[in-house]
């Protein structure tokens, strides 16, 4: 039991060192701590299965071992924000006011064609437009453009407009989605009263807005 909690607590460690070294780029859509748990709990649940003679309980304790792992991890970065540069990466700042940023590119082993490709995708070809470009901490690029090239807002043009928040599943491929029902604040009778007589087996997709739009698919609409 010893031997598997050390064994355990030691490569978490060195995997949480050695991704943490990777960079933000290798982590994806994960935090370290997720990256490092997701990859060894795949590992460790599929050595029982392998080997037979391997007993469950030496993968079951490894897993409820990194778990705690991960529950603590949480609750400390929450706790004692110090602490969070240890367990996660931090975003970097690669265009600060239209000039790169040399350093944070090289921490953050991004080149010159890479950023000016994320530039591209996200619609600016000059440097000169962008006020930040931020590399965050899921790996993902921030571009805020200056102001000059910011669409203006509706509130900056004066215009009022109303706010029809989002729009919730009321009912998918012929069956009453509660949840969304809930979302709205509608009953099973109101819904099947905006139906007018149309049955919920007929209906492929509703949706419903906080503002009370909607939006209906029939089935036999579909191509």
């Amino acid at each position: 039991m010893v031997t598997i909690l050390v064994r355990t607590v030691i490569v978490y460690l060195v995997m949480i060192i050695a991704v943490r070294l990777m960079g933000k780029r290798q982590i994806g859509e994960l935090e370290v701590t997720d990256l490092v748990a997701t990859l060894l709990i795949s590992e460790i649940a599929s050595l029982p299965i392998t080997d037979s003679n391997i007993p469950i309980s030496h993968a079951i304790i490894p897993i409820i071992i990194l778990m705690s792992f991960e529950i603590c991890s949480a609750a400390l970065t929450v706790l004692f924000p110090k602490i969070k540069g240890l367990f996660t990466a931090r975003p970097s700042t690669l265009i600060k006011n239209g000039v790169m940023c040399k350093r944070s590119m090289l921490d953050s082993r991004i080149s010159n064609d890479e950023l000016i490709s994320e530039l591209r995708q996200n619609g600016y070809t000059d440097i000169n437009d962008v006020l930040y470009a931020i590399l965050e901490k899921n790996g993902k690029m921030t571009i805020i453009p200056k102001a000059k090239k910011n669409v203006p807002t509706c509130e900056q043009m004066q215009i009022k407009v109303k706010e029809n928040g989002v729009f919730h599943i009321v009912i998918d491929n012929g069956t009453v989605n509660e949840h969304g029902l809930c979302e709205v604040g509608l009953t099973r009778a109101q819904l099947e009263h905006k139906l007018g007589g149309a049955s919920v087996k007929d209906i492929y997709l509703m949706m419903i807005s906080d503002s009370g739009e909607e939006r209906t698919v029939k089935k036999e609409e579909l191509l």
